[in-house]
């Protein structure tokens, strides 16, 4: 309801992205409670964290002024996007790839429009950890469509479990990390002291992921769960770090 009372009064691009972002997510949760499976229905969700991060992605673009051009790409790719999730259901092969296409060109989209790209050097140490966090996950994000573009539809194995966390671990969490440290203070009214040590977590968050994804697709089963393994000691130390940063806040230190 939020989001469409705010595309009722912003009617523009990035609003509408977000909207149909919650449309996929409502339409996946249905599927899946009439009893379609995971990978019939996985997209959806893969849609709605994907959409919603690009359309705030693409608000906060207005600083480098983009082009319509650049607008009329960008919506060219939730197009391609969308239709690849319908067609999914239809054709697997077919959609999934679509579904790359759109993956693949949206990473490439963010290195001309995004403001990461441009703050990997900047020189306020929090900034740039932002930006290397926003960065790594459009990375991935591009990797994940060019093996889905490539290899097409899984729907269980090693590859499944590669087309899964490339999206929802390389992209989703990077973001997760890299929004944090200016989410967390808005809502708890806390800042969190940036340390050097916050790259300790995004660092073993992707070498893991790459781990994970090389041990899937060369089928190495022990390095996979290797690869497993450290994606969540980097979540927990994500956690770990960012709750004693408020703590330190909050007692004054």
């Amino acid at each position: 309801m939020i989001l469409i009372e705010m595309t009722r009064r912003e009617f523009a691009l990035h609003t509408i992205t977000m909207l149909l972002g919650m449309s996929a997510w409502f339409v996946g949760n249905l599927l899946w409670l009439l009893g379609w499976q995971v990978f019939q229905v996985v997209f959806f969700w893969q849609a709605f964290l994907i959409l919603t991060i690009a359309g705030e992605r693409l608000e906060l673009s207005r600083v480098l002024r983009p082009s319509r051009k650049s607008h009329f790409l960008f919506g060219g790719i939730v197009v391609i996007f969308l239709a690849g999730i319908i067609v999914s259901i239809f054709n697997p092969q077919i959609g999934t790839r679509l579904n790359g296409a759109a993956l693949l060109f949206l990473s490439l989209w963010s290195v001309r429009n995004d403001l990461a790209w441009r703050n990997l050097r900047h020189k306020l140490p929090l900034t740039r950890y932002i930006a290397w966090c926003l960065a790594l996950g459009l990375a991935w994000l591009g990797v994940g469509g060019g093996l889905n573009l490539v290899f097409g539809a899984q729907v269980a194995g090693p590859r499944y479990d590669a087309a899964l966390h490339i999206v929802f671990v390389g992209f989703v969490i990077s973001m997760i990390f890299g929004h944090a440290p200016i989410i967390f203070p808005a809502i708890l009214g806390v800042p969190i002291n940036f340390h050097r040590a916050f790259y300790i977590h995004l660092v073993l968050l992707h070498a893991s992921l790459v781990l994970r994804v090389i041990a899937d697709y060369a089928n190495l089963h022990t390095l996979r769960m290797w690869g497993g393994l450290l994606n969540e000691v980097a979540i927990l130390l994500f956690i770990g770090m960012t709750v004693l940063s408020i703590r330190k806040s909050l007692s004054g230190k």
